[in-house]
C-alpha cells in the first residue's frame, strides 16, 4: 500500500471552543465542521505548553520542552533555538520522514517556527512567509501610530495566510514520485486580532479603537503585566478582542476550504492525511488573565486536533504524539519516538530569564508592583492531566482540580504529595522539575541583518517588542 501524503495545519493560538467540533455556536467553522463529520475530532488533546516555540518543539521531536531543551524563550530570540533544534535533527520529524522518502516542505508565518529558529531543519523546502501588517503596534512616532491606524481602518491586511496558501497551492500543483509531507503555521488569530474585510465586521471607528486597544494592550510586557500583577483590561475592549479573535477563526476556516479543494484539484486529497491543530489557546479575561503566558489553565493547553484521510489517528492525548502517529499511518516500522500511547498530558512553563533578571526587576518597579508579582513573574509550572482531574504544580506548590466541578480552575484544593493522585504526580515527577538550559551546539549560523530586520518586524507586530 502507498505511504499516504501528510498536512499538518497548526491554527496558532486557536483555542478548543472557538471551533464548531468544540462547542462553538453552528455555522461559526463550517469548513472544520465537515472535516470533523467525515473524520474525527479527537476530544481531548493537550499542548505541551501554553506557548509556541516549546509546544512546536514537541511537535516535531516527540519529546516534552523540557527535555528538547526548549522549555524557555533563550535570551537571543528567537535564534536562540536553533542549536538546539539542529542538535536534535535525528528525531525531528520532518527528517525522519525525509529519510523514509517523502518530499518535505514547510511554511510558516511565524517568527518562532521560522528558519532563523531551526525550525526549517529537515525540511527539502521551507518559506518563512511575511505577515502584510504594518510594523507599527508598538511605536511611539506619530507617523508609526498613524500608519497604524490606517492599515486598521483599511481592514486589508492579513497576517500571512495568503501568501502560505499561495505557496501551497505551488506544491499541490507539482507532480511527484514519492509521498509528501506539508507542514503549515498561520497566525491568523494570534493578537493583535486585526483580520480584514470581509471577516472584519466592526465599522469605521470601532476598527480603529481596536488597532489602538491592541497598541495598549497587547504588547508582551502588557501581557505579562496584567497576568502576574493587576488586571484593568476593560470589558469592552474584552469583548472587542474576542469578536475579532473569533472573526479570525472564520477567516482560518475559509481559508482551510480553499487550501483543501486546491488539493483535490490536485487529485491529491484523498491520498492525504490531515491533521488540523494548534499549539495552545488564549485568554480574554477568565481567570484574570490575557493572552497565552504565565498559566497553565484548559483554555490554553486543551487543543483542537482534527484528523481525516488515510490513518488518521482514533486516540491521542498530547501533542507530544504527533510525530508518533504521523509515523504509524506512514507505515514507518522504525522511528524515535515512544510507541505508546501517552495516558497523562504533560504540560510545562518555565519563565525566562534568570530570578534575578535586571529586566524582570525593572518591570516590577515600573509597574509599581510588589514582591508578588515579582514570584508570579518567576513562576515555574508543570501539570499533569487525566480525563477531568488535573495536578499542578506551581513553584513547588501542588493544586488538585476536578474539571467537571470546576471547569474554569478558580477552585483548586491544595494538596501533599501523599494526597495527590499517584499516577499525575509520577508522570510531574519523572520530567525535570526546574528550567533545563538548552545544549550547546557547534557553530550555528547566524541570521543574517535581513533576516533579523525581518524577525524584528514580525515581533514588533505580534506585540514581542
Amino acid at each position: 500500500m502507498a505511504r499516504p501524503n501528510v498536512l499538518v495545519i497548526v491554527l496558532d493560538t486557536a483555542r478548543a471552543d472557538a471551533l464548531e467540533p468544540y462547542g462553538a455556536t453552528p455555522g461559526t467553522t463550517p469548513a472544520l465542521a465537515q472535516l470533523a463529520s467525515s473524520g474525527t475530532a479527537l476530544p481531548d488533546v493537550h499542548a505541551t505548553a501554553c506557548w509556541t516555540m516549546p509546544s512546536h518543539a514537541s511537535m516535531f521531536t516527540g519529546l516534552l520542552p523540557r527535555a528538547a531543551g526548549l522549555n524557555r524563550a533563550p535570551d537571543e530570540m528567537p535564534s536562540g533555538c536553533k542549536p538546539v533544534l539542529e542538535a536534535a535533527a535525528d528525531r525531528i520529524l520532518p527528517e525522519v520522514l525525509r529519510r523514509a522518502g517523502y518530499r518535505t516542505r514547510g511554511v510558516s508565518s511565524n517568527i518562532w517556527v521560522a528558519r532563523a529558529s531551526g525550525f526549517a531543519t529537515g525540511f527539502d523546502d521551507w518559506r518563512d512567509v511575511t505577515p502584510n501588517r504594518a510594523p507599527q503596534m508598538v511605536s511611539t512616532k506619530w507617523r508609526a501610530r498613524a500608519r497604524w491606524a490606517l492599515d486598521a481602518l483599511r481592514a486589508r491586511s492579513d497576517d500571512g495566510a495568503a501568501d502560505a496558501g499561495k505557496v501551497l497551492r505551488g506544491w499541490f500543483a507539482e507532480d511527484g514520485d514519492g509521498p509528501e509531507f506539508w507542514f503549515v503555521n498561520l497566525i491568523e488569530c494570534h493578537s493583535p486580532y486585526l483580520p480584514p474585510k470581509p471577516f472584519n465586521d466592526l465599522g469605521l471607528v470601532e476598527r480603529v479603537g481596536a488597532a489602538e486597544e491592541a497598541r495598549r494592550h497587547l504588547t508582551l510586557g502588557e501581557i505579562w503585566r496584567v497576568c502576574v500583577d493587576e488586571f484593568d483590561v476593560p470589558d469592552g475592549a474584552l469583548a472587542r478582542m474576542r469578536h475579532l479573535y473569533d472573526r479570525s477563526i472564520r477567516q482560518l476556516d475559509a481559508w482551510v476550504v480553499d487550501t483543501l479543494t486546491a488539493l483535490d484539484d490536485a487529485g491529491k486529497l484523498d491520498d492525504t492525511l490531515v491533521l488540523i491543530c494548534s499549539d495552545h489557546g488564549e485568554n480574554f479575561g477568565e481567570g484574570g488573565l490575557l493572552g497565552h503566558a504565565y498559566s497553565l489553565d484548559e483554555r490554553l493547553l486543551h487543543v483542537p486536533f482534527i484528523a481525516s484521510g488515510p490513518g488518521a489517528p482514533e486516540a491521542m492525548r498530547s501533542l507530544v504524539e504527533l510525530p508518533r502517529v504521523i509515523a504509524e499511518a506512514a507505515g514507518l516500522e522504525s522511528h524515535p519516538w515512544d510507541r505508546e500511547p501517552v495516558d497523562v498530558a504533560v504540560a510545562q512553563f518555565d519563565s525566562p530569564g534568570e530570578h534575578d533578571d535586571p529586566r524582570k526587576l525593572d518591570a516590577i518597579k515600573a509597574w509599581g508592583a510588589g514582591p508578588e508579582a515579582l514570584d508570579n513573574l518567576n513562576a515555574i509550572m508543570e501539570c499533569a492531566v487525566q480525563g477531568k482531574t488535573k495536578l499542578l504544580r506551581r513553584n513547588g506548590e501542588l493544586r488538585l482540580y476536578d474539571l467537571d466541578e470546576d471547569p474554569l480552575e478558580e477552585r483548586p484544593r491544595d494538596v501533599t504529595p501523599a494526597e495527590a493522585p499517584a499516577d499525575l504526580l509520577a508522570a510531574l515527577d519523572g520530567q525535570p522539575a526546574g528550567p533545563v538550559v538548552a545544549p550547546a551546539a557547534d557553530a550555528a549560523p547566524t541570521a543574517s541583518p535581513e533576516e533579523l530586520a525581518r524577525i524584528e518586524e514580525q515581533m514588533r507586530t505580534l506585540g514581542y517588542l
